[in-house]
């Protein structure tokens, strides 16, 4: 065998247990690493959506599966009842880009609880207003039945000031969740009480 095939060779078998060496980490470590990313970066979001620790949250989750891809839900019981949702969507448009938002809803009162922000990438003290109280606080007790939109755009949510897109974005990931439970909501309610 001469020398640059016995190279191929050993290069190929390398780069083969490499690889397999991978896939099989990620395929071991994939639910750590969503464990962590719903603590990390989604149980703020809960914590202040359900007034409860993350941790006693993070367990209360289904997954649904629809044609944008797999969608967490994250639920609270009263009694045997489900009475609250956090739903994860994406806001289309912002002006850094798409973010990642959560909204609560109350089953029980048919009412948003609030939206909070997930993941975004807009400009620090324009679009990142996103995450003040004052701005989220304005998704609390809308009802479920109508969209939600920048008053700008006929709506009620008063607009960050210089970041409309932001807002748009935010109102839009909004209604994606709103139509998603409308949608969805029997398939949701059925794999909570599967479990």
């Amino acid at each position: 065998m001469s020398e640059i095939t016995r190279m191929v060779v050993v290069l190929s078998l390398i780069a083969g247990v490499c690889s397999a060496a991978l896939t099989s980490a990620n395929y071991l470590l994939d639910p750590l690493m969503n464990k962590q990313t719903d603590f990390y970066v989604r149980g703020p979001a809960l914590e202040r959506l359900f007034g409860t620790p993350a941790d006693q949250v993070l367990g209360n989750k289904v997954v649904i599966s629809d044609e944008t891809g797999d969608v967490p839900v994250f639920f609270i019981k009263d009694g045997d009842e489900v009475s609250r949702l956090a739903v994860e969507a994406i806001g289309k448009g912002g002006y850094g880009g798409d973010l990642t938002i959560m909204v609560g809803i109350d089953l029980i009162n048919g009412k948003l609880t609030g939206m909070e922000s997930v993941s975004h990438s807009e400009t620090p003290g324009l679009g990142a207003r996103i995450e003040e109280p004052g701005f989220r606080r304005q998704w609390q007790g809308l009802p479920l039945d109508q969209p939600v939109a920048i008053t700008a755009d006929g709506g009620v949510i008063d607009a960050i000031s210089g970041a409309s897109a932001t807002s748009r974005a935010a109102a839009s990931g909004t209604n994606v969740v709103l139509d998603f439970v409308r949608e969805n909501k029997d398939i949701i309610l059925k794999q909570i009480a599967e479990l």
